[in-house]
């Protein structure tokens, strides 16, 4: 096995935990199985994270088993959790594939926090980036959609990124490590399976090495992308930052090349602190046509709140709603920052004192992902002690929590139920009992 791109992209500690995403699968054994083997030589641990989606029934609990077997075996720890990874998906609007993805890293990001690791490998190889890059193309994409998986993300890292499939089975088979099969992995309703069995094997007729090709063009590709997006952030040195606004001359961002302009508008997204989710290359498109031909106050309403204004020979981006929560942000045990907020989420069977900025809810009662939103008209919940459900509305209004403030108030919901509101409490269904272990949130403003 190569070290190359792991030398490359320095991504192996010589100390810590590295925490493995697996799942059984061959891909993912063979990382696992390489990681000890390098722990001996760099001087990291190993530990390995499965998560079962609970989607394929008993065979998801044979894999489930297989690698917590392993792992007793070889004297590795084992962390598991079980999702409904179906109802998430329905909850959300999203597809299974990118429920299942969202659940798994949010699953492997709490535990890495949990367990202290220092990086998290994951097991893509160089057949699954000629798949992302294959995907991404057929869907329409820029540059840094056919850079394909990135090397390193944060504390995720590809150490298999180079590697093909047929040298991780040489390996598994030469240390007689087992595996499991995914027998999803060969349905065509998925778009990703369908360019593995059918449209790379085209291919490969016309280039035996297609898929090594198709991953150099995404190193390059990959390189290009990075360089663009230094030159961007050098003309963001001209960017102005106030509270709640951004603003560039609008004559400096006209001047730029074609290639930088659509990436100086995002670096300004980024340094408003705003979230690019839901803009869209043509909201970008939007953006630019009117800096270049609107009037000297025209404006655009942009997804998240966000104001994009011509200010006569200035362009600025303003946040009306800066502090306002992120839509259906899951809330891990451990820290996450949300909006304006810092959270910490534990669980625990111990006494806790209730105080402001605290909510403590029965976790015997969270049967559903734990997720903070802001309120929506229709929301409702039944406070301890009262019998019917009242409007977050109407109970805003009795705590006399203003229109401006409501927009920051962090509200919990468990699946699509409001479990809690800070500032109001707990709904009756999640209300602590004494004796039941309790999932316990504390806010910060930030």
């Amino acid at each position: 096995m190569k070290q190359d791109l792991i030398r490359a992209y320095d991504m192996l500690p010589d100390s810590g935990l590295v925490l493995c995403a697996v799942s059984g699968g061959a891909d993912s054994m063979c990382l696992l199985a390489w990681m000890q083997e390098l722990s001996l030589q760099y001087g990291f641990s190993v530990a390995a994270a499965h998560y079962n989606h609970g989607l394929r029934g008993a065979a998801a609990d044979r894999d489930e088993a297989f690698v917590q077997e392993y792992c007793i075996a070889h004297q590795i720890p084992f962390y598991v959790e079980h999702g409904d990874v179906r109802t998430a998906a329905q909850t959300h609007d999203w597809s299974l594939e990118e429920a299942g993805r969202n659940l798994r890293y949010a699953f492997l990001e709490k535990t890495a926090q949990r367990v202290g690791a220092v990086r998290v490998a994951t097991a893509h190889h160089r057949g699954d980036n000629a798949e992302t890059v294959l995907m991404n193309l057929i869907r329409g994409t820029g540059l840094t959609g056919l850079s394909g998986i990135q090397p390193v993300r944060g504390i995720f890292i590809r150490p298999l990124l180079d590697t093909s499939r047929e040298e991780i089975e040489r390996y598994l088979h030469e240390r007689q490590i087992g595996f499991v099969e995914d027998e999803t992995n060969r349905e065509l309703v998925y778009t990703r399976n369908r360019i593995r069995h059918e449209v790379l094997p085209l291919l490969q007729e016309l280039n035996p090495r297609v898929e090594e090709a198709l991953n150099k063009t995404a190193q390059l590709l990959r390189q290009d992308d990075a360089y663009l997006n230094k030159m961007a952030g050098r003309a963001c040195q001209s960017v102005q930052r106030c509270e709640d606004y951004v603003s560039l001359e609008r004559a400096v961002l006209i001047d730029l090349p074609t290639a930088l302009q659509s990436r100086v508008v995002r670096h300004m997204f980024d340094l408003l602190h705003a979230s690019k989710k839901d803009v869209t290359a043509r909201h970008i498109q939007a953006v630019l046509e009117l800096v270049k031909n609107s009037g000297p106050t025209a404006q655009l309403s942009l997804p998240r709140g966000i104001i994009a204004r011509n200010v006569y020979e200035m362009f600025r981006l303003y946040a009306q709603r800066q502090h306002v929560l992120e839509r259906r942000m899951l809330l891990p045990v451990g820290e996450v920052r949300a909006g304006g907020w810092h959270v910490r989420c534990c669980v625990t069977q111990e006494a806790i004192e209730e105080r402001p900025g605290r909510l403590i809810l029965n976790n015997d009662a969270i049967a559903e992902p734990v997720y903070v939103d802001h309120w929506q008209p229709q929301d409702r919940m039944t406070l301890p002690g009262q019998e019917g459900s009242r409007s977050l509305k109407r109970l805003f209004v009795d705590v006399g929590i203003g229109m401006k403030e409501r927009e920051e108030t962090p509200v919990i919901y468990v699946g699509n139920r409001v479990a809690a509101v800070l500032g109001i409490g707990v709904d009756r269904q999640f209300a602590e009992k004494k004796k039941n272990l309790k999932y316990v949130l504390d806010f910060e403003k930030r």
